[in-house]
């Protein structure tokens, strides 16, 4: 059975790949499963998985790396439940060291499963903080998305439709000549060949050398992590006029704009609807992934945020633009869960060095 580790940065198009990936897969006759991973509990990506009928595991309040145990838990449950061919394990964006915590732990504790790890990199995003050198992210936030690169089996530069082949260009550039001999690859994630042609590239690398543990700052890292805030709230919405999907939808909108507005880069920022409408904002785009023509005076949110801020920013924020849109709407928006945090110091189960 091959494993595929899936890294990168909050926001850099993995669970989309993913997606697509299984979609492809299961076309075929190939039987997959999927592991998320977040530091919060209710994950829009875990239901959205659900909704669209692939088979998945969670592992929450902590990265792989922390809760190696829950990891290896939930490989073996998936191999019980539906024997995959592949399994793809997604770690969360802010986490990095993933080659000494992670892949090398399942290479060790776990014979017959073949490991590779791609970290997915957002082109516009590589393009802003490579190339234009953009102030967006705080220095031990860069320095996390940074190591990400440097640890990385293969580079995924994704989401290749969204920019202009001269960007496109210089970012390859750029990686050659920072990253020399490794392995870079570029794909559009929403199209089933350019997927393909990513699985087709790393499932012979599982016979290939595993790439070298980090040399890594922990006391950075931690510093990294700690500057980013979570935010994670299950809403109900009920309109006595308006349809109450529309609203969600605008309320999607407004959370997004008033982020943007204060200056504050977006990791991601993630809205389920009713379990089949999924809205995803990131430092570069905002998607639409899915819609629902159906009508309907309430709706259930699943929100995930991951900003550059604190927690309180953070909060102020989405509980402003819901006040504004229950005025505006004349609608009710009830928290059925509601936290707001910052990731813990990371502080992994196993680590080996080479």
């Amino acid at each position: 059975m091959q494993l595929h580790l899936v890294s990168g940065f909050l926001g850099s198009g993995k669970t989309t790949a993913i997606q697509t990936a299984c979609v492809t897969l299961i076309d075929e006759g190939r039987a997959v499963g999927v592991i998320t991973n977040d530091q919060g509990i209710r994950l829009v990506d875990t239901e959205y998985f659900e909704s669209i009928g692939i088979s998945n595991r969670q592992v929450i309040n902590g990265c792989f790396c922390c809760n190696y145990a829950a990891l290896d838990e939930n490989i073996q449950s998936l191999i019980q439940a539906d024997n995959p061919d592949i399994i793809f394990a997604e770690s969360v964006g802010s986490c990095t060291d993933i080659v000494a915590t992670v892949m090398k732990p399942l290479l060790l504790f776990n014979s017959g499963i073949d490991v590779t790890i791609s970290t997915f990199a957002d082109a516009q995003l590589l393009y802003m903080l490579l190339i234009e050198k953009r102030n967006l992210l705080n220095e031990p936030v860069e320095y996390i998305y940074t190591k990400q690169l440097e640890e990385a089996g293969t580079i995924v530069i994704s989401k290749i439709d969204l920019i202009a082949e001269e960007k496109f260009n210089a970012i390859q550039n750029f990686l050659q000549q920072q990253y020399p001999g490794k392995n870079i690859i570029a794909i559009n994630g929403r199209e089933k060949s350019s997927v393909t042609s990513w699985l087709n590239f790393i499932s012979p690398l599982v016979q290939r050398c595993i790439p070298a543990s980090l040399n890594i700052d922990y006391n950075l890292y931690g510093t990294g992590e700690a500057m980013l805030a979570w935010l994670d709230t299950v809403l109900q919405i009920s309109a006595v006029k308006d349809d109450a999907p529309s609203i969600a939808r605008l309320l999607a909108q407004t959370v997004y704009k008033k982020i943007k507005d204060e200056g504050y880069t977006i990791g991601h920022l993630k809205f389920l609807i009713d379990a089949s409408i999924k809205l995803s904002y990131t430092a570069a785009e905002q998607n639409l992934i899915a819609t629902s023509d159906e009508i309907n005076t309430t709706s259930s949110v699943v929100v995930n945020a991951r900003v550059q801020t604190s927690p309180e920013v953070l909060k102020q924020i989405v509980d402003t633009a819901i006040e504004e849109i229950q005025r505006e709407k004349n609608c009710t928006i009830i928290k059925e869960s509601y936290t707001a945090f910052q990731p813990g110091f990371p502080s992994p189960a196993h680590r080996f060095v080479d």
